[in-house]
């Protein structure tokens, strides 16, 4: 009875409560979208007699194309209620987000090695978030990408990439500019409790942006001498087309972290694939380890990391250069560790031929680690014919032949060395809507 008497209770209450919002007594207008991306490919070496291609270079520094390894998807969902602005309502949105996909952030996905039979799954983002309930911007809670937009498409690399749980505010209007903050917290992989704690603003004035980021742990399981708090600071300029003389889009940006700002913690919390990115961690299958080598930093352990990345585009040809710089400064008199690299992707969209393109990837990466031992370097070069239909609506999923010559290879340790030569060729088929 008591049970019962407290479920009526409860239920009255919610009634009362949505009863006495008059804002939300119009009916609202409703939409649902569907969202995604995935790619599906498989790689041969001639190096492993044509077995599967295993990682054979860092497509953060190289470009993507005939260097991805692995089948990856998304699958994003959006329900969304708006009710129109009157005399009693401001004008109210809710959206309620949920995304699907592979290798999720608890580490027990299947590709931490290449995999193109992709079958992990796990829930990557649920939150919802409210226009109207602030005078401006949107206000949204729970456990999503953030901070993700900072992307270089070429060679699939975020150099900011802050995604998490949290609470914040995007997009409120402030002394003349675009404002967000934000609290996010993210856990390493496998049951490591070593929660990271950060806290975000952003400042976008026109072509400017600006962003900083304060970070900080309880505890730091590498030991007492490594960091448990640190910042970093973004500067970012967007020309409104191609580093200002052609038709097109760039960007151009400056990094500096310390402490947990450092390092590989520079522009990242802690995901699968923030482990993976270049830095410092190192490539290790071992989420756990790699994620804790993420870590390994010191108070004064300083980074810079400088980028620009764009494309420009013409009647026949599509070109698609990015180079970038990073260096780590260590504060107990350990040798500085940097690496930089160049690529570009030129795209020749065949006009006598529809729906066909021929595209190419040329890319050099080096870093200062192992140069007394011969250096890092690593070569590549791939073509890639390109079969594309436009959906008219943004969406063209594209269908590959690739083949690639790969020079010096900083991936797994089996294909070491900067005189190691590979050829690797392969299909891929790539789609996002």
């Amino acid at each position: 009875m008591e049970k019962t008497a407290l479920s009526k209770a409860l239920f009255i209450a919610g009634v009362a409560a949505i009863s006495s919002m008059p804002a939300l007594a119009e009916k609202p207008t409703s939409d649902f979208e569907f969202h995604g991306y995935f790619r599906a490919g498989a790689l041969t070496s001639a190096k492993n007699d044509f077995k599967q291609h295993e990682w054979g270079g860092q497509k953060e520094t190289l470009g993507r194309l005939g260097l991805e390894a692995d089948d990856f998807w998304e699958l994003a969902f959006m329900q969304r209620w708006d009710w129109e602005k009157s005399e009693d309502s401001d004008g109210k949105s809710v959206r309620i987000n949920a995304r699907l996909g592979q290798d999720n952030p608890n580490g027990n996905g299947s590709n931490l090695f290449a995999n193109i039979d992709g079958k992990a799954a796990g829930l990557i983002e649920s939150f919802v978030e409210f226009d109207g309930v602030s005078n401006t911007g949107t206000l949204w809670g729970g456990q999503r990408y953030y901070g993700r937009d900072n992307y270089i498409f070429m060679t699939d690399f975020f150099y900011t990439d802050y995604s998490g749980t949290g609470i914040g505010l995007k997009g409120t209007e402030l002394a003349g500019g675009k404002w967000d903050f934000a609290y996010i917290a993210s856990n390493q992989s496998l049951g490591l409790n070593e929660m990271l704690n950060a806290f975000h603003v952003r400042a976008d004035y026109g072509q400017w942006r600006i962003e900083g980021m304060a970070k900080q742990m309880g505890e730091n399981v590498n030991g007492d001498e490594f960091s448990t708090s640190g910042f970093e600071g973004h500067v970012q300029y967007s020309p409104s087309n191609f580093f200002g003389f052609a038709n097109g889009f760039s960007k151009i940006g400056v990094q500096y972290g310390q402490g947990l700002g450092g390092s590989t913690m520079l522009g990242r919390t802690f995901t699968n694939y923030n482990q993976f990115s270049p830095g410092g961690a190192g490539f290790n299958p071992d989420a756990v380890v790699g994620q804790t080598n993420m870590t390994r930093v010191k108070d004064g352990d300083q980074t810079v990391r400088a980028q620009a990345y764009g494309g420009y585009i013409g009647e026949n040809w599509l070109f698609f250069p990015a180079v970038g710089y990073e260096q780590t400064s260590y504060d107990d008199n350990v040798d500085d560790f940097s690496y930089w690299y160049a690529m570009v992707r030129p795209v020749y969209t065949m006009p006598s031929i529809d729906d066909f393109a021929i595209a190419a990837e040329f890319g050099y990466t080096d870093n200062s680690v192992n140069r007394d031992n011969g250096g890092n370097a690593t070569y590549k070069a791939t073509i890639a014919p390109t079969w594309t239909v436009g959906t008219g609506f943004g969406p063209a999923p594209e269908i590959r032949l690739l083949a690639t010559y790969l020079k010096g290879n900083p991936g797994v340790s089996s294909n070491a060395g900067e005189d190691d030569h590979d050829f690797i060729v392969g299909v891929q088929v790539d789609m996002w809507w």
